[in-house]
């Protein structure tokens, strides 16, 4: 609980790097040196990252990023402000299909705290990617419902979704999510802008505009989180993925 009612503010961001080899991925080097130079230069409290795959990692090694240990690249992390408490773990999906078998993908969970009587649970994630493996995301997201079914304190879910919003599998995937008491800050805001959309020039795919990237509050422990704002970061002229980064802030308020 939030001491005499007060009130905080936190900036996040969630990005996907798109740090596939060449020649998937392209402007490696450069998107590289541009996401240090946005990492250290915004006033970002907590900075969720998916596809830090190797080798990009071995040039963060001297960067606030933290880079859990795991089985199998995972390509999550954690970056920003706020110092952890205790160390943070990688959970491996049980579930996935075609390239993603190549990969570990999963949930990064972290304790953070943003004022010495309130900790936040932070889960990062990267669910499965193709339009056609709704059902493997659906049961990905059931893993990530399990991984926090028993958490009081409050959470803050960010990541790549993959979410197709033709799909009716994945509307019904972002449906449990709601059910399970999380709010996406976007639709919150009245703010769904799409994120991975055909006017990027690293996206091949034409007259595609997806919601992939989103953030998701669930309030607990005496503490509301309340979504202030939401906002798509297109990086121009050259972005710093085919993922445009999603910017949010909310606040932490005591639970009325």
């Amino acid at each position: 609980m939030l001491p005499g009612r007060a009130m905080l503010e936190l900036q996040l961001v969630t990005m996907n790097l798109w740090g596939l080899p060449w020649p998937v991925a392209r402007d490696r080097r450069d998107r590289k040196r541009r996401f240090l130079e946005q990492l250290v230069r915004g006033p970002y409290d907590l900075v969720g990252i998916q596809e830090l795959w190797w080798p990009w990692r071995r040039s963060l090694r001297r960067t606030p990023v933290v880079l859990p240990r795991s089985r199998r690249d995972s390509g999550l992390g954690l970056a920003g402000r706020l110092a952890l408490r205790g160390a943070a773990r990688i959970e491996h999906f049980r579930d996935h299909a075609g390239p993603d078998r190549l990969k570990r993908k999963g949930l990064l969970r972290a304790t953070v705290a943003p004022h010495p009587e309130v900790q936040l649970c932070t889960v990062v994630t990267h669910l499965q990617a193709g339009r056609r493996h709704a059902r493997a995301r659906a049961r990905q997201v059931d893993q990530l419902l399990d991984a926090v079914a028993n958490e009081r304190r409050p959470v803050v879910l960010m990541g790549d979704f993959n979410l197709h919003r033709d799909e009716v599998d994945d509307r019904h995937s972002a449906g449990r999510l709601g059910a399970a008491g999380f709010v996406d800050v976007a639709l919150a805001m009245s703010r769904p802008e799409s994120t991975y959309v055909s006017s990027n020039p690293y996206v091949r795919r034409r007259r595609c505009s997806e919601r992939f990237d989103r953030v998701y509050l669930r309030s607990g422990g005496g503490v509301r989180l309340v979504p202030l704002e939401s906002e798509v970061l297109r990086v121009r002229p050259r972005p710093l993925s085919d993922h445009h980064p999603l910017r949010v802030r909310l606040a932490l308020r005591d639970r009325e």
